[in-house]
């Protein structure tokens, strides 16, 4: 029987082999957060979910956190909701469909801001409305930062002014 003789080649080979296989592992435990370069790391190398609020700055959180928030609904009745209102002083309802809020923090611009309004359609009766936000808070009384008109549409006929629309005003 012939016994086989590894050649000097396979040897380095396998010797090569294995010391790479532990220098990634010795690697991977001696890497930290000095050797690193700053902006090494880029969005796309981050795992979705990775980073929690608690790891950005007070400057990251502040920005992306909403500054004031209204909850307007529709009860017969014209009230900011006030378990679900922040920096809001006020609504007032001048005409049908027409609702005007007043923020609290004078900080807050209405020319700067970019409120988003959305329908609460479990709060809201009939089908098909809408509301949206109005910066320049037209037909509002002097003194009011933004107005919401609120509609219901019906297929075939044109869009009217609707009372009947609980939403919801977030001021990023």
């Amino acid at each position: 029987m012939r016994r086989l003789i590894p050649s000097p080649a396979m040897l380095v080979a396998c010797l090569a082999l294995v010391l790479s296989m532990g220098g990634v592992s010795y690697a991977a435990t001696r890497i930290g957060t000095k050797d690193i370069a700053n902006s090494a790391i880029t969005s796309v190398k981050i795992k979705d979910g990775a980073v929690n609020p608690a790891d950005l700055s007070a400057g990251s959180r502040a920005a992306l956190s909403v500054r004031a928030y209204a909850y307007v609904p529709w009860d017969g009745t014209v009230d900011l909701d006030p378990a679900r209102s922040r920096g809001f002083a006020s609504v007032t309802k001048p005409a049908t469909g027409v609702y005007c809020l007043t923020f609290t923090d004078p900080s807050l611009d209405p020319a700067t801001v970019a409120p988003v309004v959305t329908v609460d359609w479990d709060k809201s009766a009939g089908a098909n409305l809408t509301a949206y936000v109005s910066v320049s808070a037209h037909d509002c009384p002097a003194g009011s930062d933004l107005g919401v008109r609120t509609f219901s549409f019906t297929a075939g006929k044109p869009y009217k002014p609707s009372d009947t629309v609980g939403f919801t005003v977030l001021v990023p």
